[in-house]
């Protein structure tokens, strides 16, 4: 009976651990963060941190490379609005 019980006593242990699978923790993803690009230089700004301003044009806030790069945009916003997804490929000067 002693024997019994050890035996039955091992197979418990061991079902349970394997029963008892690793939970998964949910952590949160980190949200891909969009990109930064200065809509007159095309240069990437690494944060909002980094930036040297921003401006609210149609509902969408844009962030600049430098403090020259600001008043360029609010002059004239369309102009540079409609380039801005075409300078990724292209090279551009940035200015001080």
């Amino acid at each position: 009976m002693r024997k019994f019980l050890m035996a039955f006593t091992g197979i418990v242990a061991i079902a349970g651990a394997a029963g008892a699978a690793p939970v998964a923790k949910h952590t949160a993803k980190a949200k891909p963060t969009a990109k930064l690009v200065c809509p007159v230089t095309g240069e990437t700004i690494a944060s909002i941190k980094d930036s040297a301003g921003s401006s609210t044009y149609k509902g969408k806030k844009y962030f600049f490379c430098c403090a020259g790069c600001k008043p360029m945009f609010d002059k004239e916003p369309a102009k540079y609005t409609k380039s801005a997804s075409a300078k990724t490929g292209s090279s551009t000067m940035h200015h001080m």
